[in-house]
């Protein structure tokens, strides 16, 4: 008996306690702020993390020369003199045949 007592009194003590936060207009502005503070901070680590593969690609195109070029070549579609580009046909759904009939 005496626990039930005592979880009914920890039940009314969480429901005042959330009505006071819920209704107070600081307790309100604390907590918009902690979410807002959260969003900020996963931003924050995304454009962390986007700018060290940035400065990694910069490294790489600061001291490796066959890096720009692969990335010249794949990316604006670039052939050196003497090169030769190969393009392949792609084969359609039907077994490879383009006639329909």
């Amino acid at each position: 008996m005496n626990k039930k007592k005592r979880s009914i009194y920890i039940y009314i003590l969480l429901i005042i306690l959330l009505t006071y936060l819920i209704f107070n207009p600081t307790a309100r502005k604390i907590f918009s702020r902690y979410v807002e503070y959260y969003k900020l901070s996963s931003n924050l680590e995304l454009a962390e993390q986007s700018n060290l593969e940035y400065k990694k690609r910069l490294y790489y195109l600061e001291t490796k020369p066959s890096h720009m070029e692969r990335i010249v070549k794949s990316e604006l579609g670039v052939i050196s003199e003497g090169e030769v580009e190969y393009r392949f046909n792609q084969e359609t759904k039907n077994g490879g045949n383009t006639n329909e009939n």
